[in-house]
């Protein structure tokens, strides 16, 4: 099975780890195509300068032309110019480092059986790359002496969004079957978009394909702080991955994976999280009002919650 691996660039800083990482896979990438989306074409530039030669030597590397309207719209880019080309599929982002054998295990799960996607555990480390901790899989997971798990959807939703928990990871530790991207194409469960907390919700939409596999290595890290999105708790990108859980729940209701009292269950709990720390929050005050009413269980509070998520979406570009 191929592996081509995604990279909707915008740090050009971080291009030497990238490269290094890819450089010493023990089963490498058949093809690495990154997406540019800095404003200037810096990052393509810097990509294929001298400078970078001997650590692009070897690689089979593509770079097209980002759209440059945000993140995730990066992402679909890179997606549609992969264009199903090959079984499976690595989105890559570009502050995200993976160790040696990433490829060669999550190649061995799908080897093994019939999984959407296969993911593994990865460290959280400072910008520097220092590690500082691990995830909180649950204990049925961590006690299990498999080395590859296969989780069903079931599982998949009772351990996240029931809980309200995301305990996976995202895209970059994770190796997918090509013929689920298009979900990535099209983020909604239940026809409720899950725009802000992408890579949870691609895992549970993929989940209802064909289980996901679980390896129980640490197979690479994900840098916490800098300029990165999730460095700013008060910016849209966090607010969105708090609130998508109402969304995931609702979906998830919706397609039957979820009962009307765990997704009230969910409700309530984002409830609280978001009117602590968004309660001031002007950007938010339309969908806090529509999640306290669905807290209350009042008439019309689904289609007024969806209404408010809309606008939000809409407003900061997902």
């Amino acid at each position: 099975m191929n592996i081509t691996t995604l990279i909707p660039a915008y740090k050009s800083k971080y291009i030497p780890d990238v490269l290094n990482a890819l450089r010493y896979q023990t089963l490498p990438a058949q093809r690495i195509l990154f997406s540019d989306d800095s404003p200037n074409g810096e990052y393509r530039q810097a990509l294929l300068s001298e400078e970078m030669r001997p650590l692009t030597t070897g690689l089979n590397i593509e770079v097209c032309e980002g759209p440059r309207k945000g993140a995730y719209e990066n992402v679909k880019h890179v997606v549609r110019m992969w264009g199903n080309s090959s079984e499976l599929v690595h989105l890559m982002f570009d502050d995200d480092v993976i160790y040696p054998e990433f490829y060669e295990r999550h190649h061995v799960a799908h080897a093994s059986s019939e999984l959407s996607c296969s993911i593994s555990p990865r460290w959280t480390a400072s910008e520097e790359g220092v590690l500082l901790a691990g995830q909180s899989p649950p204990r049925a997971v961590t006690m299990s002496p498999n080395r590859i798990l296969s989780l069903d959807a079931d599982v998949m939703f009772m351990t996240t969004v029931a809980e309200c928990k995301n305990w996976f990871g995202e895209f970059s530790n994770t190796v997918m079957r090509g013929d689920t991207c298009d979900l990535l194409l099209k983020p909604q469960l239940g026809g409720v978009s899950y725009a802000g907390l992408w890579d949870l919700g691609y895992f549970l939409a993929a989940s209802m394909r064909s289980p996901v596999g679980y390896l129980q290595d640490h197979l690479g890290y994900f840098r916490t702080g800098g300029t990165g999105n999730s460095a700013n708790s008060f910016g849209p990108f966090v607010k969105a991955g708090v609130l998508g859980y109402v969304a995931l729940a609702m979906g998830g209701r919706r397609v039957g994976k979820l009962s009307v009292d765990q997704a009230s269950h969910c409700y309530s709990t984002i409830a609280s999280v978001a009117n602590h720390y968004y309660s001031q929050q002007a950007d938010l005050l339309e969908i806090l009002l529509a999640l306290n009413n669905l807290t209350a269980s009042a008439e019309d509070a689904e289609a007024q919650f969806l209404a408010a998520w809309a606008n939000f979406h809409l407003s900061n570009g997902f």
